[in-house]
């Protein structure tokens, strides 16, 4: 009988190859059975929550002469800050809650440092604080303009326990006046939180800053904008913007509710919009509602003269008039209302690039990204006195609107 080698070397191959796959579905066995373990142990790194005091949020305030225990430090070196943190019901089967009870307790502390205020409150608590849920931060205006947001920042930024996703805002008040008011059904922190959720509502909000977005906007010395926070008519409201600059991290003014307005009309980050126009010849209001917005940022340089071009494109419909509407279904009453509103959003655009070229003189916007993405060796070469360079950059507008519906009962 002649042998065959080649067979033999293939039948060898497939008894080890038959072999090594057993050996792999063994190990991957294993390996489920290892990351099941833990599983079915329990969460051994699990606290019981009626030992934790959940801190939801914290506020920053210039100390008060009040607050002040200790001569040592001067009034304008301390810190009053209130951390805000959820009640826990030990019974969640018996409703023994009094009708007037808050969902809330503020402890106050002032020291040098948050880590001392911090430090403070495990001597008044007998449950251990956890930020793992904290939502917000608000710091006061007196405290924004003196100390740099990254002196503030600085220790939630290093915190484990500290989420980055936390929002950051700034109040031309007290903070802590700002967290102790609020209806007793609600978390003053939680209700500002949910607030931001309807940016995409409305073009007068600000985009959510969280810590990490901060964090990079300061590690590139960058200018940028916090929402503000505000009491009025016996209600808590987000109401135009902080300015932070980015030299020196400090609080340099104020954006009002329309002036927000043309820096969302720039960045096209919010779908929320809506304009108000007037009937011809009469003060009658017409309304139109943003369902689409698009923009395009475009740097140009010749003779080492920096300039940009923005153009603004949004489409919506007619949402609500005080006027005859017969005439809406011509070509040119649409055309003309279409030129009426992009007028209009131009106003808030020359508003707001006023406000912060000519009397902040700081890029809010980020216009600095495109130059640095277009122009990368200008950029290098201008970086340090940017906000000097954006101030003098000519800016060019336009704004181009399409009325894709009258609304029902109106003939297109």
């Amino acid at each position: 009988m002649w042998h065959n080698p080649h067979y033999a070397i293939s039948s060898l191959f497939l008894k080890e190859e038959a072999q090594l796959k057993h050996i792999f579905i063994l190990l991957r066995r294993s390996f489920q059975l290892v990351i099941l373990i833990p599983l079915l142990a329990g969460c051994w790194s699990s606290r019981d929550i009626e030992k934790l005091d959940l801190l939801i949020g914290v506020g920053v305030d210039t100390a008060q002469e009040e607050n002040i225990t200790s001569s040592y430090y001067g009034a304008d070196s301390l810190l009053t800050v209130t951390y805000q943190m959820a009640k826990i019901k030990s019974n969640q089967g018996q409703n023994t809650k009094k009708q007037e009870d808050k969902p809330y307790t503020n402890v106050e502390q002032t020291g040098a440092s948050l880590i001392e205020t911090a430090r403070e409150i495990i001597q008044l608590r007998k449950n251990t604080v956890n930020g793992q849920h904290q939502r917000l931060i608000i710091i006061s205006r007196e405290v924004a303009e003196n100390r740099s947001i990254r002196e503030i920042l600085d220790f939630f930024i290093r915190e484990p326990e500290a989420r980055m996703s936390m929002l950051v805002m700034i109040t031309d008040g007290l903070a802590k006046d700002i967290l102790d008011y609020m209806e007793t059904d609600d978390i003053p922190s939680m209700h500002i939180y949910d607030i931001t959720e309807n940016f995409d509502k409305s073009n007068k909000l600000l985009e959510r800053k969280s810590l990490a977005k901060i964090n990079a906007l300061m590690e590139a010395q960058a200018s940028f904008i916090l929402q503000n926070v505000v009491q009025t008519d016996g209600e808590l409201k987000l109401s135009g913007a902080a300015v932070i600059k980015g030299s020196t991290l400090k609080l340099i003014g104020f954006l009002t509710e329309e002036e927000l307005k043309g820096i969302n009309w720039i960045t096209a980050q919010t779908n929320g919009a809506i304009v108000k126009v007037e009937e011809e010849g009469s003060d009658k209001p017409i309304i139109y509602e943003q369902e689409l917005l698009k923009s395009k940022i475009t740097p140009t340089i010749e003779d080492d003269k920096l300039s940009f071009q923005v153009k603004v494109k949004s489409e919506g419909l007619i949402i609500e008039v005080a006027t005859n509407t017969e005439s809406f279904s011509e070509e040119k009453t649409r055309r003309k209302l279409e030129e009426q509103i992009a007028e209009e959003i131009k106003k808030e655009i020359q508003t707001t690039l006023e406000r912060i070229q000519k009397d902040l003189q700081v890029d809010v916007i980020g216009f600095h990204d495109y130059v640095r993405i277009k122009y990368p060796e200008f950029w290098k070469e201008h970086q340090s006195d940017w906000d000097t360079i954006f101030s003098q950059a000519p800016i060019d507008y336009e704004v181009q609107i399409t009325i894709t519906d009258f609304g029902l009962g109106i003939q297109n």
